[in-house]
């Protein structure tokens, strides 16, 4: 058993044509059907049967594609790895990001890296802090950095970058932007544009429900853009990271206040799995995020 075959084996795997596997990987089909043979001879079982025109994968023929496709991904992920050795102004970087990181902290952090690294691509996955978790477990990207409270995952490491406190935020005009607290009658009063979904969601919720507040939410939006334009515009507040204020609160478009007794364990992290090599370009990006925030 080899690579060469465990690739051949995948690929027929997912098409069920030995053909097209030729085609792919501009072979002849005698070729592919040899080297299928030659598997099949080395584990000593039945990998798959043909059953009239279908061709249908045995239990150990299903279970040898599940391994093929893990130790491929390994095989590819070793090969980027030792190109980033090879050049170090070349190579690639996946990166996963929740909404707060990828909007507000990365884009500076990778402008930098840019004019270091102009060769280097970097494709970032902005999605929900769980997701970029999932991607990150399933190694689909290289790291992640979101926005989350402490978890304990015995797949990943976490290392916490900076804190990602929520604050109660007005129009600059708003009467509440004098104040120097809010209470929890004044936020009850107030109508409020929030975001639908997420983490920062659910700790909303889970503040609310634990100091019994009802919050007055006027709309649930998608976009944290939006919410801010929303609360600079047509009055009421919202509940944001702070992370994702700073600019308009230096700009006096919003006023920021903390939240009447709620717990600040929320941070932006690092995220990377246990067993993930660590290449140079990595590294150094990894650098770039703790010496710039």
């Amino acid at each position: 058993m080899n690579v060469q075959q465990l690739d051949m084996f995948y690929r027929f795997c997912q098409c069920k044509s030995v053909s097209k596997v030729a085609r792919d990987l501009n072979l002849k089909q005698p070729t592919v059907s040899f080297h299928l043979k030659k598997l099949r001879d080395s584990v000593g079982i039945t990998l798959y049967e043909q059953k009239g025109e279908e061709i249908v994968l045995t239990s150990a023929g299903a279970m040898l594609h599940q391994y093929a496709e893990k130790i491929l991904r390994l095989v590819s992920e070793t090969e980027r790895v030792m190109k980033d050795y090879q050049s170090f102004n070349r190579g690639e970087l996946r990166i996963g990001a929740s909404t707060i990181p990828a909007n507000y902290v990365l884009p500076p952090i990778c402008s930098r890296f840019f004019s270091r690294r102009p060769n280097v691509q970097i494709t970032l996955h902005v999605h929900s802090a769980p997701t970029i978790k999932k991607m990150v477990k399933e190694k689909e990207v290289d790291f992640g950095v979101i926005s989350t409270q402490p978890m304990k995952d015995s797949l990943l490491v976490e290392k916490e970058i900076v804190s990602d406190n929520l604050v109660f935020v007005v129009s600059y005009s708003h009467e509440y932007a004098i104040l120097d607290k809010l209470t929890r009658h004044d936020i009850e009063k107030v109508p409020i544009y929030i975001h639908s979904s997420g983490s920062t969601r659910e700790m909303i919720n889970e503040w609310a429900e634990k100091e019994k507040l009802s919050l007055n939410i006027r709309m649930e939006l998608t976009s944290i853009e939006a919410i801010k334009k929303m609360v600079s515009i047509g009055g009421g507040g919202a509940i944001l990271s702070k992370r994702a204020v700073q600019e308009e609160a230096q700009q006096n478009v919003l006023a920021l206040h903390s939240l009447p007794d709620l717990a600040h364990n929320r941070s932006i992290s690092l995220i990377y799995h246990y067993d993930r090599p660590i290449s140079p370009l990595m590294q150094e990006f990894i650098t770039d995020i703790f010496r710039e925030v």
